[in-house]
């Protein structure tokens, strides 16, 4: 009897000893951790990998990031949606797509330039084609993005400049070195090139910050053409002036006496890309 109790007590030891590991194992996969997992499966998860700008053995060349390859596109850069569009083509949406059919259009849409022996040429034209919808959309995306600093008319004055101010005004520390926003509007960004204004929505100046990653690329030249209506805006242009086609109409017996910004943008930009 002590033997069979003996040998009961044994194996009831072992039994433990064999459930208990897969109790903590079940255990700490339902327990939050501020340290990594042990991952008996490394896969991929550890494996050896290069910092940007350091150098690699692998290549002839000893750098670790590979340029562009001449005369390739990405796979996943060839189309955009124009959604400024989509609603006028909704059973076509192809028909409106920015497709990137060769290298100069490439560097056209993506970087506001046209690249000449190592060197980048500002596109002086907005490279997608510009309607009154075109120019409507940007202003939506111009009012998220921009118009808190720079304002609904582009002027400067947003209302995150006007609260700096009015600390500024009561001597506040909180106001810090805050630098008024350009003025959209006026000789500085009248007489920059289109390819120029969108670099700077791209990737940012001074103290204004890169929007590369909230605002997808047709958007950004949407804004351009919104900026450029605000500056057509601030010295409208006579409607007798603009082709016919793109005339506004006039009420009977009344001529018109400016064309609406986004038509004249989209004229101005017609005829500069026809140039």
């Amino acid at each position: 009897m002590l033997r069979i109790h003996h040998h009961f007590m044994i194996g009831g030891s072992l039994l433990l000893l064999l459930i208990l590991p897969l109790m903590i194992i079940a255990l700490k996969r339902h327990e939050r951790s501020a340290t990594p997992r042990l991952a008996i499966i490394q896969d991929m998860d550890k494996m050896p990998y290069l910092k940007p700008q350091r150098k690699s053995d692998l290549f002839a060349d000893g750098r670790g990031m590979r340029p562009h390859i001449p005369g390739t596109l990405a796979r996943e850069d060839f189309i955009y949606i124009n959604q400024a569009e989509t609603r006028l083509h909704p059973n076509n949406w192809a028909a409106t797509h920015v497709v990137l059919n060769s290298k100069v259009k490439y560097e056209k849409v993506l970087y506001g330039q046209v690249l000449r022996n190592g060197q980048g040429d500002w596109v002086k034209s907005i490279p997608i084609h510009v309607t009154p919808e075109f120019v409507n959309r940007g202003e939506l995306k111009f009012d998220v993005y921009c118009g808190p600093c720079h304002g609904d008319n582009g002027k400067g004055n947003g209302l995150v400049n006007q609260y700096v101010t009015h600390l500024r005004a009561q001597g506040s520390p909180d106001a810090g070195t805050w630098v008024q926003p350009t003025d959209l509007t006026g000789p500085a960004v009248k007489y920059m090139p289109d390819g120029q204004i969108y670099g700077v929505v791209t990737n940012g100046i001074a103290a204004m910050a890169a929007y590369k990653d909230q605002i997808p690329v047709v958007d950004r030249w949407a804004i351009v053409a919104y900026v450029r209506a605000l500056e057509l805006a601030s010295a409208p242009v006579p409607a007798g002036k603009l082709p016919v086609q793109d005339r506004p109409a006039s009420p009977p017996g009344k001529a018109a006496s400016a064309a609406h910004p986004g038509m004249q943008v989209a004229a101005a930009s017609a005829a500069r890309q026809t140039q």
